[in-house]
C-alpha cells in the first residue's frame, strides 16, 4: 500500500476535476445535501465532456484551462436557471427544507466507509499505481488516452483518422496527466488510467449510491451508513469492470448511474422530493447530467432509461390496480401507451441507428443452461468464488421488505428486470432477445454489473429491517426508562451498530479479499498466454523506438504487445486496436506487407498511411487475429525490408521497398 502514498495527490486532484465543477453546478442551481453531492460527478461529467467535444469547433486546443473557464460559465449559466425556475408564492416540497445537519454528517461517514473499503480491495489487487491491466481492451483505451494528449483533442466525436468514441473517461484521464505531467511520459499514463479507474470505482460509485438510498429510501443513519457498507461488497461491480474488457468506460458510467437514478426518479414522480432537491430542480438536474452519463458511455444513458422506464411503469400499474375508478382507467391508458412507446423503440432504434445495430450483434458464443444462468444472476454467482451467501440473505430479506411495501416495489421491479436481461445474455446467440440486450452488446458482464444498483437497494433495506429487528429484541430486555440521565437514542445506536457490525461480518464487507483477488487476476494474470505486456517488453519496445524517427508510422502486430510502440514510446502504430479496424488500407498492409517489392497497390496503402517500420515479433496473447496481420511475419525472408535492430523477442524493420529506400533494388532487376 505504500506504492500509493505518492500518488494520493493526484488522485484527489483526479476526484477534483470531476466533482468540484459538477458540485458547483448543482448547488449554483438550487441543490443541497448528498443529493447534489450524488449527482455532481455526473454534472461534471457532462461539464469536461461536453467542453471537449466543442472546443474543436472553436479551434482550441484542449488545455486544463479551458475547464476552468467552461466551469465558471456552467455555474453562472445554472445559477441564472436556479432563479428562473424558482418558484414565486408557495414554496414545493425540497425548497422549504434542508436535510438535518446530522443527516449530512451520516451520510458522509457512509461515503466515506464505502471509499475505504473499495480502497482496501482495489489498490491491493492493482498493487502499484503503475500496473497496466492485462485486458484486451487496454490496447485501443492506452492509444486512445496518448492520441488525446499529443493532439490536444478530447472530443468524443474523434479527430482524422479516428472515429467517434464515448471518452469521459479518457477526457479525465488526459486532463490529471496534463496537470500533472509526469503522468503524461511514457508509462504515466498508465497511472493516469488506474487513478481514473480509481476515482469512479472508490468514489463516484459509493457516493452515488449513498446519495440514491438518501433520495429514495430515506435519511435514516442505518440507511446511509449501509449504502456505503453494502456497495462495496459486491463484486459484479465495480471490481470486476476494474479489469475485464477492460471496460474503463463502462466502469466510469455505471458508477455515474445511482447519483443521477436519483434526481430522475424524482423529476417523473416516481420518488417523491427530499430536502434540497426539489421536483423542479430534479428536472434541470437530470437534463445537465445525462449528456455526462451519455459521453461516459451510452449504455449508462439506456440503464438509465431502462430503471426509470420500469419506475414508472410500477407506478402506473399500482395506480391502476389500487386506486380504480376514473384515475385507474386513466393510469392504465398511460401504462398501455408508455409499453407501446417501449415495444416500438425496441424495434424502431435498431433500424435507423447502425451503432446500435453493431453492438446487437456481437455474439459470445453464450449456451449457458437456465438453471446456472439464474444462479449467476440471482444468487451473483457471478462473484467468482463461494456465492456470499451472508449477502444473500441480506438481500432476501430487504426483497421481502420491497415486495411488501408498495412505494418500493419498483425496485423489485427492476432487479428482476435486470435478471431477465441477465438470462437472455447469458442463454441466447443474437436474435430477438437483442432487440433488449443489444444495448450492452448482448454481455451478461455488463447487465450483471448493471444488477448490483437495485441488489445494494435490497442489501440496504434488509440492514434497516435488521436493525429494527435488533431494537425490539433490545427493547424486550431492556428494563423501562426510569433514569432521567439515560440516552434516548442510546438503544437505536446500539442496534443499529449491532446490524452494521453484523452484516459486514456476514458479507465479508470488512476484508474485501475476494474482490481483492479478482483486481489482481486481471493486472497479474499467472499464465503467459493472458500478458499483452511485461515489463522486459517494454523495455524492449523502448530500445527500438529511439530507432524510429517520430512521426513516422510503424506496422505491427498488436498482439504482441508492439501496438504499446504509440501509448508509451510516442512512435505511432498501423495498428491501435488489438481488435484491428475494418480500414481497407489497414487490412491490405496486415495481410499483405511481406509483398510489398512486387505489389503496387501495397506501396500505395503504405504511402497514405505513411508506413516506413515494421516490427515482428511472437504473439502469445489469447486473442490474436494472426490472419489479418499474417502479411507482417517473417520480414527478414521478404526482399525489401532491411533488420536494423533486435530487442527481447522483436524485430524491426526498416522498409526498403516501393521507394521508400533509392539504393535499393529488387532481387530481380
Amino acid at each position: 500500500m505504500s506504492e500509493w502514498l505518492p500518488v494520493l495527490p493526484p488522485l484527489v486532484l483526479c476526484v477534483a476535476i470531476v466533482l468540484v465543477p459538477g458540485a458547483g453546478i448543482a448547488y449554483a442551481v438550487g441543490l443541497r445535501g448528498i443529493a447534489a453531492w450524488g449527482v455532481a460527478p455526473s454534472l461534471g461529467t457532462t461539464l469536461l465532456a461536453g467542453a471537449a467535444v466543442l472546443a474543436p469547433f472553436m479551434h482550441l486546443p484542449w488545455q486544463p484551462w479551458l475547464l476552468a473557464a467552461a466551469a465558471a460559465l456552467a455555474v453562472l449559466l445554472a445559477y441564472l436557471v436556479g432563479f428562473a425556475v424558482r418558484p414565486r408564492g408557495k414554496v414545493p416540497t425540497g425548497y422549504a427544507a434542508r436535510d438535518l445537519e446530522r443527516t449530512s454528517w451520516f451520510a458522509l461517514a457512509g461515503v466515506g466507509l464505502g471509499v475505504l473499503l473499495v480502497l482496501a480491495a482495489v489498490l491491493p489487487g492493482i498493487q502499484r499505481p503503475g500496473e497496466m491491466v492485462q485486458s484486451t481492451d487496454a490496447v485501443a483505451h492506452l492509444n486512445r488516452l496518448r492520441q488525446f494528449l499529443e493532439t490536444d483533442v478530447f472530443s468524443s466525436l474523434g479527430s482524422p483518422g479516428h472515429p467517434a468514441y464515448p471518452s469521459a473517461f479518457h477526457d479525465v484521464a488526459g486532463t490529471l496527466a496534463q496537470v500533472v505531467p509526469a503522468l503524461a511520459d511514457g508509462t504515466g499514463i498508465l497511472v493516469a488510467a488506474n487513478l481514473t479507474a480509481v476515482a469512479a470505482a472508490a468514489v463516484f460509485w459509493p457516493l452515488g449510491m449513498v446519495a440514491l438510498v438518501r433520495v429514495t429510501l430515506g435519511r435514516s443513519a442505518v440507511l446511509l451508513l449501509a449504502a456505503g457498507l453494502v456497495a462495496a461488497a459486491f463484486t459484479a461491480f465495480p471490481y470486476i469492470l476494474m479489469g475485464w474488457g477492460v471496460l474503463w468506460p463502462n466502469l466510469l458510467g455505471t458508477a455515474l448511474l445511482p447519483g443521477l437514478l436519483g434526481p430522475a426518479l424524482v423529476a417523473f414522480g416516481c420518488v417523491a422530493p427530499v430536502p434540497g432537491l426539489p421536483r423542479r430542480l430534479a428536472v434541470v438536474a437530470t437534463a445537465g447530467a445525462v449528456p455526462g452519463l451519455a459521453l461516459a458511455h451510452p449504455n449508462a444513458l439506456v440503464s438509465l432509461v431502462l430503471f426509470v422506464v420500469l419506475a414508472v411503469g410500477t407506478r402506473f400499474a399500482l395506480q391502476w390496480r389500487r386506486v380504480g375508478g376514473e384515475e385507474g382507467r386513466r393510469a392504465a391508458v398511460k401504462l398501455l401507451v408508455l409499453a407501446l412507446v417501449v415495444v416500438l423503440g425496441l424495434l424502431v432504434v435498431p433500424q435507423v441507428s447502425r451503432q446500435v445495430a453493431d453492438t446487437a450483434s456481437y455474439d459470445w458464443g453464450a449456451e449457458g443452461k437456465l438453471g446456472p444462468t439464474l444462479r449467476d444472476s440471482a444468487l451473483l454467482g457471478l462473484q467468482i468464488g463461494p456465492l456470499p451467501w451472508g449477502l444473500l440473505a441480506v438481500m432476501a430479506i430487504g426483497l421481502v421488505v420491497c415486495v411488501r411495501r408498495v412505494r418500493l416495489r419498483w425496485v423489485v421491479v427492476t432487479w428482476a428486470a435486470c435478471i431477465l436481461l441477465f438470462v437472455i445474455a447469458s442463454t441466447g446467440r443474437p436474435g430477438w432477445g437483442s432487440l433488449l440486450t443489444g444495448y450492452w452488446y448482448n454481455d451478461k458482464v455488463r447487465i450483471g454489473a448493471l444488477v448490483t444498483v437495485p441488489a445494494v437497494l435490497m442489501a440496504v433495506v434488509g440492514t434497516h429491517t435488521v436493525a429494527r429487528w435488533l431494537s425490539r429484541l433490545l427493547a424486550a430486555f431492556t428494563p423501562p426508562m426510569t433514569d432521567r440521565t439515560r440516552r434516548p437514542w442510546a438503544l437505536a445506536a446500539v442496534s443499529g451498530g449491532g446490524a452494521l457490525a453484523l452484516v459486514a461480518m456476514v458479507t465479508g464487507g470488512a476484508s474485501h479479499q475476494q474482490a481483492g483477488d479478482i483486481v489482481d487476476r486481471y493486472y497479474h494474470p499467472g499464465q503467459p498466454y493472458q500478458v499483452l505486456l511485461s515489463p522486459a517488453d517494454n523495455q524492449a519496445l523502448a530500445q527500438l523506438a529511439r530507432r524510429i524517427p517520430p512521426g513516422v508510422v510503424t506496422a505491427n502486430v498488436p498482439a504482441n504487445g508492439s501496438a504499446f510502440l504509440y501509448a508509451f514510446h510516442n512512435r505511432p502504430v498501423l495498428f491501435e486496436s488489438l481488435l484491428l479496424d475494418p480500414d481497407p488500407d489497414h487490412a491490405l498492409i496486415g495481410e499483405h506487407l511481406r509483398e510489398a517489392a512486387t505489389r503496387a497497390d501495397v506501396c500505395d496503402a503504405l504511402r497514405r498511411e505513411g508506413v516506413e517500420y515494421a516490427i515482428t515479433g511472437p504473439e502469445r496473447y489469447w486473442l490474436n487475429l494472426y490472419t489479418r496481420t499474417a502479411g507482417i511475419t517473417k520480414l527478414e525472408e521478404a526482399p525489401g525490408f532491411q533488420q536494423i535492430g533486435t530487442a527481447g523477442r522483436y524485430k524491426l524493420f526498416r522498409i526498403q521497398a516501393c521507394g521508400f529506400d533509392p539504393g535499393w533494388l529488387p532481387p530481380d532487376a
